[in-house]
């Protein structure tokens, strides 16, 4: 029996905390501002595995000259973990797109002709209307914490940190009840985790191997380099990291297959190689049949050429759209339906007893908020259960594939009601209050349910108690909440929303939610019987590509990878995916799991120094204040 590691939880948070406050203010000053490499849109974060880096240096060099001093392994990884967090909270897709939300509708409602439905607005969950307030944070030259702009914008950011805290709190809670059964019953790899790990060991035996460090060099040699090309353009330079569009050149009916992005990211073979083989040849092989169905569509005239640049169409033939909503939701209605007998077991054990009451009691709060808000009963139960849903899905293919930038385009539950339900259906209280609750579900690539599950899963790698690991996450997402709101705000009232100062996609992000309320006012739509369809289908291919997985051994495609498919998370990736898949194949075949093993410091090194570098740069370019390379996922 593994002996228990206990966690000096004093010094783990006395770093962990005002390292959480450092990290959210690095995420707002530089996604938020430059447009260099965006620090939390990958599973494993950027600035995160960076920071860890630095850590695991120090904490080495700490072990040797005062060994008592030194983190242990599981206190190191619980800092990284709650690092994490932070990043999930403050990044891109949660609070990174929140406090333009707040006031864009006011602030730009008049020219664009969203006045309509000023009066249907719960304006007590949203940011002042004063135009003095609105002048401070759009044109900036000021500071937030004055007593005028804390009074105006204090209740609505109130209500959204509680309401936030409760809502990640009920997706830790389900983590926790989750690990056991996909970690230690189904045995799912967790692939993002292995390189923390390795990290976090005694003395970093990684560091001693060559491999290891032969890997790192190569991305950050050449990240470097194309780099300073950008600042010198008389230096040479190699961006093989710059997207090619393989059909760009081609006239119809060829241009049907849409784009086909080829670059390459070192981080991504990295990955790739961690994962199941089989997972590799799905994803690669599912992103082609879903361009040759395009392409198709194109020659049978059932759907159009376009102008948008990603030439996609979701919601035509072959239905990519309509498929992924079924797809997603059903593969993790089907894990938790595989999982019931665990699940009836559950209340026995004290710990999840207690995290599965957690849960419901943080929904419940949350549904109760909403109402008392003036929400009508119904929506904010139907959007927060296809969200948590979404979010489960999301940390289970994590769990199998390391899903790269898990950017999961039109998957999100306000477009899932608006069209299998039809906008005749709503009410104008209806709409609104679903375009209040869209912010937070635009973008998924800082997702917090995969964090969670993967920190609970490392942690107990570690051999570390469990209990209080979930307390100090608790004690992490509040802080991280507080300082992130804090550090954005100031941002705002310095630099100006509305000024060249700030990275505008941002700002423009925070419209969407009254961009899409636009769309629906007023058209009276009836449910889409074609989205109906396409979930349907997309439903039951899951379903077969899971039964033929589980009746015919060496049955080649996954259901994880279709599902991924039918988003955005794999176009800038297919091809590292099958580079990584030739590359373990081979390695797996003519020198087995000893070679495989041998291997594996080279591709970890090429994830760290493609990171590192990234997340090296980006603090430069914030030093600088200036745009330059790019070096994820350019």
């Amino acid at each position: 029996m593994t002996q228990t590691v206990a966690v000096r939880w004093g010094r783990t948070l006395g770093l962990a905390l005002p390292l959480i406050v450092l990290n959210t203010g690095w995420i707002a000053n530089s996604e938020m501002r430059t447009k260099v490499t965006e620090i939390t849109i990958t599973t494993l974060f950027i600035g995160v595995a960076f920071l860890l880096f630095l850590l695991s240096i120090g904490n080495a060099l700490i072990r040797k000259l005062a060994p008592q001093a030194a983190l242990r392994p599981a206190e190191l990884f619980a800092v990284y973990v709650l690092l994490s967090l932070s990043s999930s909270v403050a990044g891109i897709g949660n609070l990174g797109f929140f406090t333009p939300f707040l006031t864009n509708a006011w602030r730009y409602g008049p020219e664009r002709g969203w006045e309509k439905f000023f009066p249907y607005l719960p304006s007590a969950l949203l940011g002042p209307r004063d135009p003095a307030r609105l002048k401070d944070f759009y044109e900036g030259h000021t500071s937030f914490f004055t007593r005028e702009a804390l009074v105006a914008w204090g209740p609505s950011l109130a209500f959204w940190g509680v309401f936030l805290f409760l809502l990640f709190s009920t997706l830790l809670c389900l983590a926790y009840a989750l690990r056991q059964r996909w970690a230690d019953q189904e045995h799912l790899t967790f692939p993002v985790v292995a390189l923390p790990l390795e990290l976090c060991r005694e003395g970093v035996p990684l560091f001693r191997n060559k491999l290891f460090w032969a890997g790192f060099a190569l991305p950050a040699f050449f990240y470097t380099l194309n780099t300073l090309a950008g600042l010198y353009p008389s230096l040479p330079s190699l961006p093989f990291n710059k997207p090619i569009d393989l059909m760009a050149l081609n006239a119809p009916p060829f241009s049907g297959f849409g784009m086909v992005v080829a670059l390459i990211h070192p981080s991504g073979i990295g990955f790739g190689f961690l994962i199941n083989a089989d997972m590799l040849f799905s994803l690669w092989i599912f992103h082609a049949a879903k361009k040759l169905l395009n392409f198709w569509g194109v020659t049978q005239n059932w759907r159009d050429l376009g102008t948008d640049t990603q030439n996609e169409h979701p919601d035509q033939f072959p239905f990519i759209q309509f498929q992924s909503w079924g797809a997603w939701l059903v593969v993790c209605v089907a894990a938790l339906f595989a999982a019931r007998r665990y699940f009836a077991m559950l209340p026995q054990q004290p710990g999840a007893r207690v995290a599965l009451t957690g849960a419901a009691i943080g929904f419940l709060a949350i549904w109760a908020m909403l109402v008392l808000a003036g929400a009508p009963w119904w929506l904010p139960l139907v959007l927060l259960t296809i969200y948590i849903l979404l979010q489960l899905a999301l940390a289970r293919l994590s769990a199998e594939t390391a899903v790269l930038s898990p950017l999961l385009n039109w998957v999100d539950p306000q477009s899932m009601i608006t069209t299998l339900a039809g906008t005749a259906a709503l009410a104008p209280t209806d709409l609104s209050y679903l375009a209040t609750l869209s912010w937070f579900n635009l973008d998924y690539r800082a997702a917090v349910m995969p964090q969670a599950l993967q920190g609970f899963v490392g942690m107990r790698r570690s051999h570390s108690p469990l209990r209080p690991f979930a307390f100090a996450c608790l004690l992490a997402l509040a802080v991280a909440i507080v300082s992130a709101l804090l550090w954005d705000m100031q941002f705002y009232h310095g630099n100006g929303a509305a000024t060249a100062n700030v990275n505008n996609y941002r700002p423009n992000m925070g419209s969407s939610p009254w961009a899409q309320l636009n769309g629906w006012w007023g058209r009276n739509r009836a449910p889409d019987s074609h989205a109906w369809l396409g979930a349907t289908f997309g439903a039951a291919t899951t379903l077969l590509l899971g039964f033929l997985r589980t009746r015919f051994m060496g049955f080649p495609l996954t259901p994880s990878a279709y599902v991924l498919n039918l988003t955005w998370a794999n176009e800038l990736f297919w091809l590292d995916l099958f580079i990584a898949w030739v590359l373990k194949a081979s390695v797996l075949r003519y020198g087995g799991i000893k070679l495989y093993r041998t291997a594996l410091p080279f591709f970890f090194g090429l994830i760290l120094g493609d990171f590192v570098t990234g997340a090296f740069w980006s603090l430069v370019g914030l030093g600088l204040g200036a745009e330059i390379y790019r070096t994820f996922p350019n």
